[in-house]
């Protein structure tokens, strides 16, 4: 991510109260380029089931209903496993 990048994430991230608002918001209402940067994406997680994997286990303690509280809990940790599903999908190691 480039300076640009950096500044313009720092910018979004300003308009949530948290993170986990933040983070159910991109799950649950994007689906795009931003979401990716918001979620903190990058090619090595399609590169690697290991970094995949601790990528959204982290994700998963904020979002998931049994941690979080918000009426998007569900559907943002079904969103979650679809995306993980796709970064592992080609047998990455």
């Amino acid at each position: 991510m480039d300076t640009k990048d950096s500044e313009d994430f720092a910018d979004l991230r300003a308009y949530f109260a948290d993170e986990t608002s933040m983070l159910l918001f991109a799950l649950v209402h994007l689906d795009s380029e931003i979401r990716m940067k918001l979620l903190g994406i990058d090619q090595e997680l399609y590169e690697s089931k290991r970094k995949a994997k601790h990528w959204r286990d982290n994700l998963l303690k904020k979002v998931h209903p049994d941690h979080c509280n918000h009426t998007a809990a569900t559907i943002a940790t079904a969103n979650l496993d679809k995306i993980y599903q796709r970064m592992t999908k080609n047998g990455v190691r």
